[in-house]
């Protein structure tokens, strides 16, 4: 953490103390940091938290924030995705996971998926984010683009919800397998791994339901 807060120095207050949160967080769970820690290895006087934030609550929602920001630029344009599922289901599966491996895979984003997989547990409004932003608006998501393969008779003509969770059910697993049962090991490394199983899963299951 001091060698993070000495090339910090540079920044904005507001986003160092950011960063110094969510170091934190990620590490501790969200009740277990006090504003006066956060101060500290931020290398400020407590009360200049306030001149940035309101509470360690709005330093949280600012960390939400910033990590649906970064989500959403995981997903493609109507006319991208159109385009895309016309030309090749598989390269529509294989790229978008690809985009989206791609936004998770920075330290930022990592320490985020940490913070909410241990907040989910006792944090009520961390587990009602999880619960609607990162499995409810995906599985719509999915959903939709599946029927739209079965309207253009690319896929066979199942039921496209059902679809959306056995599709979806795989990328909850490999967030499963290494924030709960791997998280020790090196995240770099997981997601390389990752990938290639995501591009084995994309394979399998296009190959169940394609006409």
């Amino acid at each position: 953490m001091k060698n993070q807060k000495a090339g910090a120095e540079t920044k904005p207050t507001k986003e160092r103390i950011f960063d110094v949160s969510l170091e934190l967080f990620s590490q501790k769970g969200f009740d277990a940091v006090s504003v006066r820690e956060i101060a500290r290895e931020v290398g400020i006087r407590e009360s200049s938290i306030y001149n940035h934030y309101k509470n360690k609550e709005a330093i949280l929602d600012t960390i939400i924030d910033y990590f649906m920001n970064e989500l959403h630029q995981s997903v493609f344009s109507e006319e991208e995705e159109s385009a895309l599922i016309e030309e090749n289901p598989e390269a529509y599966l294989q790229q978008g996971a690809r985009m989206y491996m791609e936004i998770i895979n920075t330290p930022q984003m990592e320490k985020i998926w940490r913070l909410v997989s241990i907040e989910t547990y006792h944090n009520e409004k961390i587990r009602e984010f999880f619960k609607k932003e990162l499995l409810e608006a995906p599985i719509d998501i999915w959903e939709n683009t599946f029927r739209t393969m079965i309207e253009k008779k690319m896929i066979k003509p199942l039921n496209p919800r059902t679809l959306a969770h056995e599709y979806f059910s795989f990328p909850i697993y490999l967030f499963f397998e290494y924030y709960v049962l791997r998280y020790d090991e090196d995240f770099d490394s997981f997601m390389e791994m990752a990938m290639e199983k995501m591009a084995n899963h994309n394979e399998f299951f296009l190959n169940a339901i394609k006409i």
